[in-house]
């Protein structure tokens, strides 16, 4: 088993270098690089890019923490009142961040500045597990996410509550299996909605065999409705939207004009 393990906060003067955030503000650059560098290559214009990233991630934050209030701590909501819904800082639902990233790439691309939507948002999704990787690895250093009691090599020795598995670095674990999926497959051009679909199929199924290994056990351990997470019906919708894409892209194969014969 891995030996418990703790990154200190680093003070620097009056700014505090959290772990967890130094990750996430890491996973942001790479995920918004990747992203823009693929989009390049397409064709498309990095400021559409870049500006669709930093709104999609933008309201995915907003939504990621609503969602982690109300679904997961809404005792929190009792105890402070409507001013926790907030503090963005204080809590984060992974889900909810991709119900808002949805939310934010449709209203960008569709609304605020009218661009071809899927080229845009598959490219988008395409740097998403380059920078989740790295957010999975900021939940690690502060270990956010504890899991069941375990004698699993990967499983942390906590130093009072026993050896547990760490969803946070199982999750990193992973994300960066389907990233090195999205570079290889992205080596060549793609249909529409590639990279949305192999999220779906990829990410859906593993995060809702993953959440049952989260602890029950413990004090703040997730809510659970009718036996399952918040995330694991997060799981289904996700494939669910999958199987949607699946039957729209075959639609719209099938009402394609074939070319005519020379």
């Amino acid at each position: 088993m891995i030996p418990y393990y703790r990154i200190p906060v680093i003070d620097l003067g009056p700014i505090p270098i959290d772990p967890w955030a130094a990750f996430v503000c890491v996973g942001f650059v790479v995920g918004m690089e990747v992203a823009r560098a693929r989009g390049r290559r397409l064709g498309l214009d990095v400021r559409d890019v870049v500006d669709g990233v930093v709104f999609t991630v933008g309201f995915g934050f907003l939504v990621g923490h609503l969602v982690h209030v109300l679904a997961y701590h809404p005792e929190q909501l009792r105890e402070q009142g409507p001013i926790v819904l907030l503090k963005l800082w204080a809590g984060f639902s992974s889900f909810g961040g991709f119900l808002g990233a949805l939310l934010g790439v449709v209203l960008f691309y569709r609304v605020l500045r009218k661009r071809p939507f899927w080229p845009h948002a598959d490219v988008i999704m395409y740097g998403l597990p380059f920078g989740w990787f790295f957010g999975r690895l900021g939940c690690a250093s502060v270990h956010d996410h504890l899991g069941r009691l375990s004698t699993f090599p990967l499983a942390i020795r906590f130093p009072e509550i026993g050896p547990r598995h760490d969803l946070g670095l199982y999750e990193a674990i992973l994300t960066l299996g389907i990233a090195i999926v999205f570079w290889v497959v992205g080596r060549r051009e793609r249909a529409e909605a590639t990279f949305i679909l192999l999220w779906c199929f990829l990410y859906g199924p593993a995060r809702f065999l993953l959440d049952f290994l989260r602890a029950e056990d413990l004090a703040g351990s997730d809510l659970r409705y009718a036996g399952l997470t918040p995330a694991q019906y997060g799981c289904i919708v996700l494939v669910a939207v999958g199987l949607a894409l699946v039957g729209w892209r075959r639609t719209r194969r099938d009402e394609t004009p074939a070319a005519p014969v020379p």
